[in-house]
C-alpha cells in the first residue's frame, strides 16, 4: 500500500471555525498526498492491488479539476 500521511480529523484544528475553507483543505489534503485517505472507515483498506502512478495522477487530477469548478 502507499505510504501517504493520513487525514487529518475533521475536528483538528482550526479547519471548523467561521473561516473553514473545504475547497482549500481539499487541496491541502491532495498536495500531501493523502487522498486515498478520503473514503469512509467501512471501505476495507486491503485486498486491492497496489495502484499504478498513472492512476494516482488521475485522480488527482480528478481532484483538481473538481476544485478549479470544472
Amino acid at each position: 500500500m502507499l505510504n501517504n500521511p493520513p487525514a487529518p480529523e475533521p475536528d483538528d484544528g482550526p479547519g471548523n471555525g467561521p473561516d473553514h475553507d473545504p475547497d482549500h483543505e481539499l487541496a491541502a489534503l491532495i498536495d500531501t498526498g493523502g487522498f486515498w485517505r478520503l473514503a469512509p472507515e467501512w471501505v476495507p483498506r486491503t485486498g486491492y492491488a497496489e495502484p499504478t502512478p498513472a492512476l494516482l495522477r488521475d485522480v488527482e487530477a480528478g481532484l483538481r479539476r473538481r476544485l478549479a469548478g470544472e
